[in-house]
Parts: structure tokens; sequence; C-alpha cells
């Protein structure tokens, strides 16, 4: 008794050096903790699994992080809902349960359903290794970047109905807005003027495409679902409506498919044996053992660190072990995904690269009511990108500097590889 006292005010002291070592470091860490996440969360994991400082709790256990993404009802997404509101409307990232929340999202997955995914992935094959052979043809390298956000764009516009005024367009507009509601936590107000010119251009572009849609008739995709839908009262959403949640659906589209491509072919690339059995998967159509290849490298190199939400009442997390913590009512909470797919009590050997790792240790796509929407379109296409690439022969980094992944703010900008024709 006396030495598990002992151990458990060993672990207060530490707990209160962890404390104090964030706070005066503030500035100095959190650029670093930007950059380089993993160090601080795998020392909060063992010693702060619930960090409360400055107005902020920091969350880093696995059971812990699912525990916040689960509970909608203590944990609010309203740290998302105000930029969201004024860049695009009510769209359901940015609404908690509730009688609008329940019948945006009914009325989407009746819009955009599950059953398309099969019949899109023949496009985004196409389209994918029609963007490669054309790098081929060329005997130039292809910009990994470029490829992952080119694809979905197009998708967005076979699928959504919205292929934008121009591609270019499309893809700048839904960089900027993603960035402001989901990455720019400081406000920097240069990243959210940004999000604000590309609000305005976006919305009308919608706006005129739903109203020539109305004239010329509706259509298969989404966009001509949604208008179709406007018959019954019961599904129907106002032509501001549908446009909010194009631009939401939009938003969520081009940015997450593009970065997590990126970064799990640049993991792939440093790893030559994981590399060769998932070209082999690739070449050979075994798409399982492909995706299990692209899971595991987005969990060591996911596309963010996590998701913020803000406590709606006094709640203890990881209530009854020996870091249960109250978290007060009102106070914004970090979910750290990525540290939660690194915690070696729930997944074995976390810095390991073992393929095969069952489905609900990977927290790619969040958890509980606000999982991605999208995660079942992503699925397919982040696979169907990759194995574009991953079928060519000497597949390597390109010379030199070009060949490195360089990130402009929180997106790949550059990645260069090169493959035999």
């Amino acid at each position: 008794m006396s030495i598990h006292k002992d151990l458990e005010e060993f672990a207060r002291r530490i707990g209160a050096d962890v404390e104090r070592f964030v706070r005066e470091g503030k500035q100095e860490l959190a650029q670093h903790v930007t950059e380089h996440p993993q160090p601080l969360f795998a020392l909060l994991r063992t010693l702060k699994p619930v960090l409360l400082i400055h107005g902020i709790a920091i969350v880093t256990r696995y059971g812990d992080v699912v525990e916040v993404l689960s509970n909608d009802e203590a944990f609010s997404v309203e740290p998302y809902a105000g930029k969201m509101q004024s860049l695009a409307g009510d769209f359901i990232l940015g609404l908690d349960d509730c009688a609008q929340y329940e019948r945006d999202i009914s009325i989407l997955r009746l819009a955009a359903p599950r059953a398309d995914i099969p019949a899109l992935a023949g496009f985004v094959s196409e389209t994918a290794d029609a963007l490669v052979a054309q790098a081929a043809d060329h005997e130039e390298p292809i910009e990994v970047p470029e490829l992952a956000k080119r694809v979905p764009a197009r998708l967005a516009g076979r699928w959504l109905g919205t292929p934008g005024p121009d591609e270019d367009s499309l893809i700048a507009w839904t960089l900027s807005m993603f960035e402001d509601i989901f990455v720019n936590v400081k406000n920097d107000p240069q990243i959210h003027d940004a999000a604000a010119r590309s609000a305005t251009e976006l919305r009308p572009y919608l706006d005129s495409v739903i109203a020539g849609r109305q004239l010329n008739g509706g259509g298969g995709d989404v966009l001509g679902r949604l208008l179709a839908m406007q018959a019954n009262p019961a599904t129907a959403l106002s032509d501001a409506e549908i446009a909010t949640n194009l631009i939401g659906l939009l938003v969520g589209f081009v940015p997450t498919v593009a970065t997590a491509t990126t970064l799990a072919i640049d993991q792939l690339l440093d790893r030559p044996d994981a590399l060769a059995t998932a070209q082999d998967a690739a070449r050979t159509d075994d798409d399982a053992t492909l995706r299990a290849h692209l899971w595991e490298a987005m969990r060591l190199a996911p596309q963010g660190p996590g998701l913020l939400r803000r406590a709606q009442r006094d709640f203890v997390v990881a209530e009854g072990t020996h870091h249960a913590t109250l978290i007060p009512a009102g106070t914004p909470t970090f979910a750290a995904t990525q540290s939660a797919m690194l915690d070696g009590a729930v997944v074995e050997d976390p810095h390991d690269f073992r393929v095969g790792r069952p489905d609900h240790h990977y927290l790619h796509f969040g958890a509980g009511l606000h999982e991605c929407f999208g995660r079942f379109a992503n699925a397919m296409q982040i696979p169907l990108i990759a194995k574009a690439l991953l079928r060519r022969e000497n597949l390597a980094r390109a010379p030199g500097d070009a060949g490195r992944l360089v990130k402009n703010g929180p997106y790949p900008a550059t990645l260069a590889v090169t493959f035999d024709r």
C-alpha cells in the first residue's frame, strides 16, 4: 500500500513538472509541437494523459480520446461552428446533435449514399491512371500533392455536380476554407481573410450552378438528387441550404484526400520493405492489403494531430482510473487522435509499421457523431490514387530536394517521384 502511494505521489510531482514545462516554454513549445508533436504526446500519455493548461484540455490516450469524441452530449463541436457558419452556413460539421443536424445528415445520406461508391471507383482509377500516364509520357517526375488534389477535385465534378468554374479555383477555395475552419486555432487574420475571400467566390458559383440545374433538369449526381428532393417537404432543402451543404462537402473533400494520400506515399518511400509489399498488392489488385498498408502509413503520419471540442458541462475523463481528470464546462478540449494511435497500451509496438492491425486502431476519420461524413468516398479514393503510382516500376523519390516532402502550412506542397514508363 505504501509503495502504491509513493508511486502516485511521484506521478503527481512529475505531472506538475510537465505542466510547468509547458507553461514556461509556451511559445517555443507551440511551434515545436506543431511540427513534431509525437515526443510531447508520448510524454503526456505516460505522465499527464489529460493535461489542463492555460484553460485548454489536451487528451492523449486512446481510450480517453475515443471517450471525448464519442460523447457528443458532453463535448460540443462548437470550436468549429463559428467559422463554419461565417464561411458556409449551418453545415453538419458545425452542428451538435439537434433536429437540424438529424434532418440535414439524413438528407445528405440519401443524396450521397454509400451505394454510389463502387460505381465511382472506376472514374477515380481512370483519372488517377491518366494523370500518372501523362507524366510518364513526358518522362518527367510527378508531384504527388498535385495528383492527390486533382483526382478528388474531378470527382467533385462527377459525383457532387460541382466541378468549379475551373479546377484550380475549386482546389484553392477548398484548401483555404478548410485551413481556416479546422487548422487556424490561433485565428490568424490572414488565413481567415483568405478563407472569407474564397467563400465569397464559391457561394455565387454554387448559386449559379443550382439555378442553372433547376432550369435544365436535375441529374443523377448529388446536386441533382438534392434538387429532386425539394419536391417532398420531408426532404426539401432550400436553394441556400443546398449551397451550404455543398460547400461543407467540398471543404472536406479535396484537402483531406490530398493530404492523407501524399503523407502515406511519403511514409512508404521511407520504408523499402513496406513499399515493396504495397506495390505487390497494387499490381495484383489485392486492394485489402493495399488499403492496410496505406492505413498503417496514415497512422504514423496522419493528416492532422487531432480534433477540437468544447466541454458542455463538467465532465470527468477516464473516470475510475488513476489519471481521472475533471474537465470544467466551457473548456476547449483537444482530442489528440495522432497520440491515440500511438498509445502502446492499446496499439502493440505502436512505432512499428505493421500491416493487419484491427480497424478500430485507426482514427483517421474521427469517431462518434461527427465521424467523417465522406469516409467511404475517401476510403475508396486514397487507395486508388496511391495505386496509380504504386503499380509503376522503380517508383522512387525524385533526386535532390524535389523528392523531399515540403509543406505549405498544413498541406503537402511538394513531393516529386520518378518511375519507369
